[in-house]
C-alpha cells in the first residue's frame, strides 16, 4: 500500500514524522511518504491519501483520510468550522486530535473516524538534567497576540532579574520592540532536533495560551514536552491546563491576569509536581489511537 501524508508548505505537523516512523517500525506493508519532502506528485498515484484540514473540495484520491488536529481559529471560527464541514468531500475515514475537537465540527454522517491526541517526541525523554542556563523557556507561536506581549512586557519591566528563552520564529514587530531587552533571548527558528535540549536549559517551561475558542480546549503539546523534559511548568489558567493537571495528578502555576504573582519567589515556594508523559510517546499514542486501522 501506498501512503502520501499531504500537507500545505511550510506547515509544523510533528505527528507526520511520528507517522513516518511509525509505519516504517510497525507497518511493513505501507510505504509511506511526505507531500513536503516530494517535488511532484499525483494524488491518484497513491491508494492512501491523508490530508491535514483545511479544504478538500475536490476531494482527489483512490482512498482519502482527513485528519482535524484543531478546530478554527480567528475572526468566526465557529463559522469555519461549518464551512468546513459541509463544504469537505466525505473521506473514507477521519481522525480528529480528541472528542472536543470533534464535537466542533459535528459531522453528522456515519463514516469511521478515531481520536488521535498530540505526543511526545523521544528525544524529549532523553535530555537529562543538565545545570540551567536560562530561567524560562517559552517555545510555540509568537502570533497569539495580547498573550505573548503581556509575557515580555512582564520580563522586560518586571521580572528583569530573570533569563527568557523564546524558542521559535519572530514576528517582527516582536522582535522591534523585545529584541533589545538584555534578559530576554530569542533563538528564531530552530531544526526540530534542536528544540529539547533547548528546553532542556531552562529551570521553568512557560505555557501561554490564551483563554478563549479553540485553544482552550486543545491539548498543549509544549505542555507534555516540558513535562518529558521535567521541567517545572508555569502556565496561564484555561480549561484543558486544569484539565491535564487533575487527571495527571500534576501540580503546576498558574499566573494571574496581571501576572503579578510571577516571581522567582513564589515559585521557589511553590511545590511543583511533574507528572510522568511516559504514555505520550508518540508510538505509545498512535497505536492506542488505531487510526491506522482507517486505511482498511
Amino acid at each position: 500500500m501506498r501512503l502520501v501524508f499531504e500537507r500545505k508548505p511550510h506547515v509544523y505537523l510533528p505527528e507526520i514524522s511520528a507517522y513516518l516512523r511509525y509505519v516504517d517500525e510497525r507497518l511493513p506493508h505501507v510505504q509511506a511518504w511526505d507531500s513536503g519532502a516530494l517535488d511532484d506528485y499525483d494524488p491518484l498515484d497513491f491508494d492512501v491519501v491523508w490530508r491535514f484540514m483545511g479544504l478538500d473540495i475536490a476531494g482527489t484520491g483512490r482512498r482519502i483520510i482527513h485528519e482535524y488536529n484543531s478546530l478554527s481559529t480567528g475572526r468566526f471560527a465557529r463559522l469555519k468550522n461549518r464551512v468546513k464541514q459541509t463544504t469537505n468531500v466525505r473521506p473514507d475515514g477521519r481522525v480528529f486530535l480528541n472528542a472536543a475537537v470533534r464535537g466542533g465540527f459535528w459531522f453528522p454522517d456515519a463514516i469511521p473516524f478515531r481520536e488521535r491526541d498530540m505526543g511526545v517526541a523521544d528525544s524529549f525523554f532523553e535530555t537529562g538534567a543538565p545545570a540551567p542556563v536560562y530561567d524560562f523557556v517559552y517555545a510555540g507561536s509568537l502570533d497569539r497576540g495580547d498573550t505573548i506581549v503581556s509575557a515580555l512586557e512582564h520580563f522586560k519591566t518586571t521580572l528583569t532579574d530573570a533569563t527568557f528563552l523564546v524558542i521559535g520564529g519572530v514576528p517582527d514587530a516582536i522582535h522591534e520592540r523585545y529584541g533589545a531587552v538584555a534578559n530576554i533571548v530569542f533563538t528564531g527558528r530552530v531544526p526540530c532536533a534542536a528544540v529539547p535540549d533547548l528546553i532542556a536549559q531552562a529551570r521553568y517551561g512557560l505555557n501561554l495560551m490564551p483563554d478563549r475558542y479553540p485553544f482552550s480546549l486543545q491539548t498543549a503539546t509544549k505542555v507534555l514536552e516540558y513535562c518529558a523534559a521535567g521541567l517545572p511548568v508555569v502556565s496561564t489558567d484555561y480549561r484543558w491546563i486544569r484539565k491535564f493537571e487533575r487527571e495527571r495528578g500534576a501540580r503546576f502555576f498558574f499566573l494571574e491576569k496581571d501576572w503579578a504573582n510571577l516571581t522567582m519567589a513564589a515559585l521557589e515556594r511553590h511545590p511543583f509536581q511533574v507528572p510522568c508523559v511516559d504514555d505520550c510517546a508518540w508510538n505509545e499514542v498512535i497505536a492506542r489511537s488505531g487510526v491506522f486501522d482507517l486505511l482498511g
